[in-house]
């Protein structure tokens, strides 16, 4: 049997997330002052409130959601090795984003439900956790917000606050990812300039324009970045005009769309006047 692996995936203010596979630990029964956990069983099973309490199982392609203070434990079902993902949120983010989804003042919210067998929340966080791990600032962040967001509409009793209009507020936030490239954005700063919640921001952008905030914007530095290189501006200028984090992120990102390197455009154009124009 290969021997288990724990890896910390990445972190942000209030989210710390760990990776577990091929692990045959036991846990005992313990709780967490002030965190929420939330599980995603990847392989086997486990108990989460200890052996005989077969309705409190977290199988394969589920979570597991775990209310502050809640005693729990963790235990391999009939000695199985398993894999999981875990997330340990912080009150304060949890009662934030809920404030966000509501659009009033909450108390800290908690969990309905223990075990959780929705594939849409599942992949949501398993694509949050899948974002840690590359990085990207905005990426991450929509992420966070979108899949927490979610969770707590079905299994925190968060509703959706009022909304406005999301052909102007769209339309708004469109020039505003167009502008200052090289300039770091958020999306809390953003919701707040137009006057809408975060969670509502990102389901609206993507349903109106197809594709969530960080690759709109992403795509529009690959534009800039072509004109730039087309007036024959030096690569490593191109790149830090265009606003990505390093060369390499340029240069993977500018072929992902593109099909070519910067280097490879650059010397196409320089070859072709119609392309140069």
């Amino acid at each position: 049997m290969d021997a288990p692996s724990i890896e910390l995936i990445g972190s942000l203010p209030g989210l710390e997330v760990c990776r577990v596979a091929r692990s045959s630990h036991v846990f005992p029964r313990h709780f967490h002052d002030d965190i929420y956990a939330v599980g995603l069983m990847h392989r086997g099973a486990s108990h989460c409130l200890g052996p005989g309490k077969d309705d409190a199982i977290v199988s394969q392609g589920q979570l597991c959601l775990i209310n502050p203070g809640q005693v729990h434990s963790g235990v391999p079902v009939s000695d199985a090795v398993i894999s999981y993902t875990m997330l340990y949120l912080n009150q304060g983010l949890l009662k934030h984003l809920a404030e966000d989804l509501s659009r009033r003042p909450q108390a800290a919210p908690e969990f309905t439900a223990l075990i959780c067998d929705r594939r849409d929340l599942f992949e949501a966080l398993h694509s949050l956790a899948i974002c840690l791990a590359r990085g990207d600032n905005l990426e991450t962040e929509s992420a966070l917000i979108r899949a927490l967001g979610d969770v707590l509409r079905v299994h925190g009793g968060i509703p959706r606050g009022a909304c406005g209009h999301d052909s102007s507020f769209v339309r708004r936030a469109r020039e505003m990812l167009a502008a200052d490239l090289d300039r770091k954005v958020t999306v809390r700063d953003m919701a707040a300039e137009l006057g809408v919640s975060q969670y509502h921001f990102l389901r609206a952008f993507k349903r109106r324009t197809g594709v969530p905030p960080h690759v709109f914007r992403t795509q529009r530095r690959v534009e800039l970045a072509r004109t730039l290189v087309r007036r024959g501006a030096p690569l490593a200028e191109v790149a830090q005009l265009a606003g990505f984090s390093d060369q390499s992120h340029f240069t993977n990102t500018f072929k992902l769309y593109t099909g070519a390197t910067p280097g490879q455009y650059a010397a196409m154009t320089r070859n072709s006047p119609s392309i140069s124009r």
